[in-house]
């Protein structure tokens, strides 16, 4: 009777551990150490589209501000938050792109998001977002509503998910138009070869 009184109260005691998540335990882990890099899915939902759009690809931060989307399929996409720099290239259109990141436009919110999620920046996010966060025993939430929009326009919302003691698992974000991106991410990988591939990738789209 004792042994199993002991074993409930242990794995009770596993259920508070596990709701014990916070936003910043999540951003933690999050968190580059020294870069990480994650594998994504991505479907993309727009209105003027009968069928959705499939893609994949790896998304890829360093500390203590570079993030770098590599989509691979359907066909190679580059896309670098570096700093306050932004840069684009499409191999097959020969087409490029190397701007100033200016996250006061809401056309680049979410990309502004994403490099602050990817980085673990949690004051970027505040600054940005009204934040909600949940959590139960199994999983966590974090909801993310943009302060700034058009008054005739839904703000940008951002939602995402994860099993408890992990880093985020799914992603949506959903554009003031309607259109939605939903991402199903991989576990991150972390480690110093990583960080150097990223600089490689980084070098060569400025080198363009």
């Amino acid at each position: 009777m004792t042994k199993k009184v002991c074993t409930l109260f242990l794995y009770c005691l596993s259920l508070v551990c596990l709701a014990d998540d916070s936003i910043e335990s999540v951003m933690q882990r999050m968190k580059p150490e020294p870069a990480v890099q994650i594998a994504y899915q991505e479907t993309r939902t727009m209105g003027l589209f009968d069928a959705d759009w499939q893609g994949s690809g790896f998304l890829y931060a360093a500390l203590p501000d570079s993030m770098l989307k590599q989509q691979l399929k359907p066909e190679i996409e580059l896309m670098a938050a570096d700093g306050n720099q932004l840069i684009y290239h499409k191999p097959s259109t020969r087409t490029y792109h190397h701007t100033q990141l200016d996250e006061s436009n809401p056309m680049m919110a979410s990309l502004v998001a994403f490099k602050a999620m990817l980085t673990g920046n949690l004051a970027a996010l505040r600054q940005l977002y009204q934040l909600k966060f949940s959590s139960s025993e199994l999983s966590w939430k974090l909801e993310m509503t943009a302060k700034k929009h058009e008054p005739d326009e839904q703000p940008l919302k951002i939602i995402m998910q994860g099993i408890s003691e992990q880093a985020a698992s799914k992603m949506v974000v959903t554009l003031p138009d309607g259109d939605r991106s939903s991402y199903v991410l991989n576990q991150p990988q972390q480690g110093q070869a990583i960080r150097q591939h990223l600089q490689e990738l980084l070098q060569s789209l400025k080198s363009h």
